[in-house]
């Protein structure tokens, strides 16, 4: 299973991209605060060291799941 890290710009936002990929079969994990978790720090670690992708917005992500 995938994770997938977003900070929603809007509710509706996160709602609309945890249906979607939650259907997907995609973990989410939505950014709130100002200190990320454990978690999400090792993800964007993985990021920075080019073991995962970062996307901008929902459409370059949609983009690249292909939908």
């Amino acid at each position: 299973m995938n994770t997938i890290i977003i900070r929603p710009k809007s509710k509706e936002e996160e709602e609309l991209l945890t249906r979607l990929l939650t259907k997907m079969d995609i973990d989410i994990q939505l950014l709130e605060g100002p200190m990320p978790n454990l978690e999400t720090r090792k993800a964007m670690e993985d990021v920075r060291q080019r073991k995962g992708s970062r996307v901008k917005d929902s459409t370059e992500l949609f983009s690249r799941l292909g939908i």
